[in-house]
């Protein structure tokens, strides 16, 4: 595997574990009831395998997962014109009440914003009007994407954001 497809499979792992489900993933891990859905989406069979031919340690089944749930997907296929000189950023945003996220615009940045407390109005162009994002929701952001966060409750709003993103 060369650089490019490294990273490529980085950023799809790394997106893919925040927000996995796509119909390509459907086709290539197929499964025939819920415990097998679950494993694949953790460890798939072919990285699996993958551990076992370097003989890397470990166990080799995934147990005691309750549920994957897909909560939203960014193809990358017109997001990003090249993997070369690119990282996968994971961050944790914490907005105090009254904070603002001003407004951006996403080009060859996608990313997947989950909530994980507290709640954040999100202000889209093209949107009928601002859209609360409570605890368990997701924001998605690809190219195009212009949009400014606020929070307008009392507490403290946590976010996990995962985007990609020129290495710094």
């Amino acid at each position: 595997m060369n650089k490019m497809q490294s990273i490529a499979v980085a950023a799809a792992f790394a997106l893919g574990t925040l927000a996995t489900g796509a119909a390509a993933h459907d086709a290539k891990y197929p499964h025939s009831h819920n415990d097998q859905l679950v494993s694949n989406q953790v460890t798939p069979d072919s990285e699996k395998l993958d551990a076992a031919e370097l003989e890397a340690t470990g166990p080799t089944e995934t147990t005691g997962i309750k549920s994957v749930k897909m909560l939203g997907k960014v193809p990358l296929a017109g997001e990003i014109s090249s993997f070369e000189d690119r990282m996968i950023r994971t961050r944790e945003l914490e907005l105090e009440p009254g904070g603002v996220v001003a407004v951006h615009r996403h080009d060859e940045r996608p990313g997947v914003a989950y909530i994980i407390s507290g709640e954040v109005t999100e202000h889209r162009s093209g949107a009928a009007g601002p859209v609360v994002k409570r605890a368990g929701d997701v924001a998605l952001e690809q190219n195009g994407t212009v949009h400014w966060w606020e929070n307008e409750g009392d507490t403290v709003a946590k976010v996990v954001v995962v985007d990609i993103v020129p290495v710094e």
